[in-house]
């Protein structure tokens, strides 16, 4: 499929005009692919740079910069590849062991980058808390095993998808 050069998004009741390539993280989609990354994770990651990308152009080129860091970090490309193989066995008793195991890598990623970068590092996205729960929905919606990974890692320590934070309470 090849995406029209402008895409629109409706952010806060107006139709905004993104330019793809913007909106798709320059070819971050075929990254994923080459990777071997579910075409069903591919799209909501898609999915959720138009929304980002109409909120906040200004923001692109640093977010692309970061995301790019991340697909090079074998750590990460492993929870997408973990991801897309959940999809299938999300209601199979396999399903969870799966995740389990994914979220306490997931988090143990979270907190070294933290650690290294600062907490601002693994959530400095600026979106409004409406507009991260909207796109988390998306996220949810799509791909049922999120959820539940966020559920993990809220055990694990913290909280959110698009919005990532310490959860105050700590593990447990």
């Amino acid at each position: 499929m090849t995406l029209p050069d402008e895409l629109r998004a409706v952010v806060d009741g107006e139709v905004v005009v993104v330019d793809a390539a913007d909106a798709t993280g320059f070819g971050d989609e075929q990254v994923l692919r080459a990777l071997g990354v579910d075409e069903r994770v591919v799209r909501v990651e898609r999915d959720g740079w138009i929304p980002r990308a109409a909120r906040s152009p200004e923001r692109v080129p640093e977010w692309m910069a970061r995301k790019r860091r991340q697909l090079a970090d074998p750590q990460l490309v492993d929870f997408y590849l973990t991801m897309s193989r959940a999809l299938d066995s999300a209601d199979s008793a396999d399903a969870h062991p799966q995740l389990a195991e994914l979220a306490d890598e997931l988090a143990d990623y979270i907190t070294r980058i933290a650690d290294e970068e600062g907490e601002f590092y693994v959530d400095d996205t600026g979106l409004e808390s409406s507009f991260a729960e909207l796109l988390d929905t998306h996220v949810f919606e799509s791909l049922p095993p999120s959820r539940r990974l966020v559920e993990l890692l809220r055990k694990r320590g913290w909280t959110g998808w698009t919005k990532l934070a310490r959860h105050r309470h700590g593990p447990g």
